[in-house]
């Protein structure tokens, strides 16, 4: 998926909702709807939260080598993860509170029937932008799942636009529902209730957005084993002996932490390389990192972007760029 795509998919989410959110304040002022307050708050808290998702894709895109040799590609797991505490905190809490308090203290509803007319155009609306984000999403993988989809994407932006205008439509239905049961039984209990759910639907939106960014943010691994052509080439070599990994006692899948030296000394390593695999965007990126074990020191960091199918040759560029690195004499893999 498209960085491009992505941005466009979350400036069309963050105009529709901001739109959205003022009709609906302004309706459940005039109605004292508890739904439609609730209603009113997930849209300004949607809107707030798509700039910030439109702020992280901008993010990523700077480029400041010296502070990040490996890129900020992850920065947008961030500002999505930050995302998702917001839709918890005060989309999915102010909207509980709320509603129980409506629940404690009834009042009197009016206007039902603008609430009514508002609800409905906006479900329209919410799904127009759904179907639009759920298309990005899918591509070309038709028979998949949405589920599945949301759990392989490594896109966080778009993500966090389908979880969001999923539980978007859905409080919207919750809220419709809520306010039909009143309109026709004059009892404002469904009404309460019914912001009372959508405060739960948007909690377990946070927490199901926070725990895919969890994933994302300590960097999701690819089943791609690039790390096997590197270990072939330089055995094949010669000059390496690569250890058996039974005798590890630390994970070498750790492209952006300092390795245990005295661990890797203990087994008798000389060097030691580090590295991680995973998709950004539809694009395979390998991080790796050279480690003199002996002097406890990094000797290089570098990492490639490419397309899934380019993985066997990055792992023949990685194998030249150690090899140079070790022996001072220019590889041979990559041919």
């Amino acid at each position: 998926m498209a960085k491009q795509d992505s941005s466009k998919t979350v400036f069309l989410a963050l105009s529709v909702n901001f739109f959205i959110g003022l009709i609906k304040s302004f309706v459940a002022f005039i109605t004292n709807s508890s739904a439609m307050f609730s209603e009113a708050v997930h849209s300004f808290v949607d809107s707030f939260n798509q700039f910030l998702l439109w702020f992280g894709i901008k993010q990523t895109k700077k480029s400041n080598p010296k502070l990040y040799p490996l890129g900020r590609g992850r920065e947008e797991y961030f500002w999505t993860l930050v995302v998702a505490v917001l839709i918890f905190t005060v989309g999915g809490l102010v909207s509980l509170e709320h509603g129980i308090e409506a629940l404690s203290h009834p009042k009197e509803l009016d206007n039902l029937y603008i609430s009514i007319s508002i609800l409905s155009i906006s479900i329209i609306l919410e799904t127009y932008v759904l179907i639009k984000a759920v298309k990005k999403l899918r591509g070309n993988k038709e028979k998949k799942p949405i589920l599945k989809l949301l759990k392989e994407s490594n896109d966080g932006p778009l993500i966090a636009i389908v979880v969001e205008d999923f539980a978007a439509t859905l409080g919207l239905i919750f809220a419709l529902i809520g306010t039909l049961l009143t309109y026709f039984t004059n009892n404002s209990i469904y009404d309460a209730l019914s912001s009372i759910s959508i405060g739960i639907l948007l909690m377990v939106s946070g927490i199901f957005l926070g725990y895919e960014m969890k994933h994302l943010i300590t960097g999701e691994t690819v089943n791609v084993d690039a790390y096997k052509i590197v270990e072939n080439n330089l055995r094949t070599s010669g000059l390496f002996n690569p250890l058996d990994k039974k005798a590890f006692l630390q994970a070498p899948d750790i492209a952006n932490l300092k390795p245990r030296f005295e661990d890797w000394n203990l087994i008798k390593a000389q060097a030691l390389i580090t590295g991680k695999v995973n998709y950004i965007n539809d694009k395979l990126r390998v991080e790796f990192r050279l480690w003199d074990v002996l002097a406890a020191k990094e000797m290089m960091a570098l990492a490639f972007t490419t397309v899934p199918t380019n993985w066997r040759r990055v792992g023949h560029i990685i194998s030249d760029k150690v090899y140079e690195r070790l022996t001072g004499e220019k590889g041979y893999f990559d041919t």
